[in-house]
C-alpha cells in the first residue's frame, strides 16, 4: 500500500524543504492543467475506485435529479438540484449553491458560492467529492502494491515503471508513516533483480557498529569476533533499503559513498575490498539540504543517493485515497460507514499517514463489532487533534452556519462557544434519549439541529452514560 512524503514533491521534480510542514501540492509545470472531481462517497457507500467528473465549460449542474453533470440519484439529502459548477475561461472552477434544502460544504464550512481550490473536499448532501486540479493526462502503470487514485499516486507508479529496471540509485523522500518499505520494494520488484530484498533502518544501528553490520568483518576483526558478510553482501545480487539514511553517522558516510562509487565493499579487518553487486534504495524523511548545510550529512552522498529521487505524497494530499484505503484496510466482509465518519476522515489532517489510517481502521473493527454502519462516535477521540495539525483555512465564505468538523482550527468565538459549552450542564436523560432517537444516534445530526459542537454531545452522552448503538436502526 502506497503511503506517504516531501509534501511539496512530484516524480522527477523534488524540492528538498522541511518534511513536517504542510504546503499546496505542487504540479508539473508546462503540462495542461484540468480540474476533476472524484465522488469518494455517496448515501454511505465507498465508492472505490471514486467517480471521475470534469466540470465543463459553463454551468454544471449537481444534485438527485440531474440529467446531465454530476448526479446523485440515492442521496436522499441532496436537493433535485442541489448546486452548480461554473468554470471560467481562466480555468477557475467556482460552486454555486441553489438554495437547497440541506446546503453545500466546502471543508466542512457551509457557503452560498465559494472558489474550489485543489484538494477541497465538497459536501453535496451525503455525499463527498475531493476537488483535484492535475495533469490533463497522467501517466500511469501497474503497480499492484501501491493503491490509490490520486494523481500523485497515479505519478508515482509510472515512475517507478521507468526507473525500476535501470540500475540507477533511487532516494525516496516521505514523511513518516508514508510506506517507503512498501514503495522500495515495488522499485525492486521492478528492476527484475534476482538477489535478496534486503532492508535497514540506519537510525538504529549503533554508531559504534555501523560500519560492521553494513560491510562485514573478517573472523577475529575485534575480540571473540566470528566472520560476518555484512548487509550489502547479504543483498548481493539484489536490492538494499536504507530506511532512514538521514540518520546514518558521519563517521560511515565517506565509507558508504566509497561502496557506491566502487561497487566493493571492505570488511572490518580486511584488506582488499570485495565486489558486491547490489541496487540502493534510500530513504529519509529529514530535511536533507538543511542538514547538508549544518555539516551533518555530506553533499556528495546526497548527489550520489538522489540519483533519482521520487517523492511520495503525505495523505493528506491525496484525500480521494483515503475512504477506499480504510476500505482495504478493514477487509471483508465490512460494514458501511456513516456520513459524519467519511466527513470526518476526509477532512482529517493525517498527521501519521497511513500508518495512522490502518490503526484506526483496526480500532473500527474491534469497537465496531457486528454493527452494520460504523459511525464517528467509534473513533473520535482520534480524530479531534490539535488545531496544529488542522489543513489549510478555506476561502471566505457567504453562509455563517458550519457543518461541524472535527478537523479545523476554531476562530476566537467558536472557542468562546467551546467552552460555554464546557460550562452547559447537559439535557436531562430523556431529552438526550429524544434526540438521539429522532437523529437515529447520528451525532453529527444532532450538533447540527442543537448548534453544538460534536464533542459537546459526546460529553452528554458520557455524562448519561448512554448507549449510541441502540438508537441506530
Amino acid at each position: 500500500m502506497a503511503q506517504d512524503v516531501p509534501t511539496t514533491s512530484r516524480p522527477g521534480e523534488v524540492k528538498l524543504e522541511a518534511t513536517t510542514e504542510e504546503k499546496p501540492p505542487v504540479l508539473r509545470r508546462g503540462l495542461p492543467q484540468v480540474f476533476r472531481l472524484r465522488l469518494v462517497y455517496s448515501s454511505q457507500d465507498i465508492l472505490n475506485p471514486p467517480a471521475l467528473f470534469t466540470p465543463s465549460r459553463g454551468a454544471t449542474p449537481m444534485g438527485r435529479d440531474v440529467r446531465s453533470g454530476i448526479p446523485l440519484p440515492r442521496d436522499g439529502r441532496a436537493s433535485r438540484l442541489h448546486a452548480t459548477l461554473h468554470a471560467d475561461a481562466l480555468g477557475r472552477l467556482r460552486v454555486v449553491d441553489e438554495k437547497s434544502r440541506n446546503g453545500t460544504y466546502v471543508n466542512g464550512q457551509r457557503v452560498d458560492e465559494a472558489l474550489l481550490e485543489d484538494g477541497d473536499v465538497l459536501s453535496i448532501g451525503d455525499s463527498y467529492l475531493v476537488v483535484r486540479a492535475e495533469p490533463e493526462h497522467q501517466a500511469d502503470a501497474p503497480v499492484p502494491s501501491l493503491l490509490g487514485d490520486a494523481p500523485s499516486m497515479r505519478a508515482l507508479r509510472a515512475a517507478i515503471h521507468r526507473v525500476g529496471p535501470t540500475a540507477v540509485t533511487v532516494l525516496l523522500l516521505a514523511e513518516s508513516g508514508c510506506g517507503k518499505e512498501v514503495v522500495a520494494r515495488a522499485v525492486h520488484d521492478a528492476s527484475r533483480r534476482r538477489g535478496p530484498f534486503v532492508a535497514v533502518n540506519c537510525s538504529a544501528i549503533p554508531e559504534g557498529l555501523a560500519e560492521s553490520q553494513l560491510f562485514g568483518h573478517l573472523a577475529n576483526a575485534f575480540s571473540g569476533a566470528v566472520a560476518r558478510p555484512g548487509l550489502f553482501r547479504a543483498a548481493d545480487g539484489g536490492t538494499l533499503f536504507l530506511d532512514e539514511v538521514g540518520d546514518l553517522p558521519q563517521a560511515v558516510q565517506p565509507k558508504l559513498l566509497r561502496v557506491l562509487q566502487d561497487r566493493m565493499v571492505l570488511p572490518v579487518g580486511a584488506t582488499a575490498p570485495v565486489a558486491c553487486d547490489v541496487r540502493i534504495v534510500a530513504a529519509t524523511n529529514r530535511d536533507l539540504a538543511a542538514d547538508i548545510a549544518a555539516h551533518r550529512f555530506r553533499g556528495d552522498l546526497f548527489a550520489r543517493l538522489s540519483e533519482f529521487p521520487l517523492g511520495i505524497a503525505a495523505l493528506r494530499e491525496r484525500r480521494e485515497d483515503i475512504l477506499p484505503l480504510l476500505e482495504h484496510a478493514l477487509g471483508a466482509p465490512r460494514a458501511r460507514i456513516s456520513p459524519a465518519l467519511a466527513e470526518a476522515l476526509l477532512l482529517h489532517s493525517w498527521p501519521f499517514n497511513v500508518r495512522e489510517l490502518f490503526a484506526l481502521a483496526t480500532q473500527l473493527r474491534i469497537r465496531g463489532g457486528e454493527a452494520e454502519v460504523l459511525d464517528l462516535d467509534l473513533v473520535a477521540d482520534r480524530l479531534e487533534p490539535p488545531s496544529s495539525a488542522a489543513p489549510a483555512a478555506s476561502r471566505p465564505t457567504t453562509a455563517s452556519d458550519r457543518r461541524p468538523s472535527s478537523d479545523r482550527v476554531p476562530s476566537s468565538d467558536e472557542e468562546a462557544r467551546s467552552e460555554a459549552d464546557e460550562r452547559e450542564p447537559p439535557p436531562d436523560r430523556a431529552q438526550l434519549e429524544e434526540l438521539l432517537r429522532a437523529h437515529r444516534g447520528v451525532v453529527a445530526d444532532i450538533a447540527r439541529a442543537m448548534r453544538r459542537s460534536r464533542k459537546q454531545i459526546y460529553r452528554w452522552i458520557a455524562h448519561h452514560d448512554l448507549d449510541v448503538q441502540r438508537f441506530r436502526s
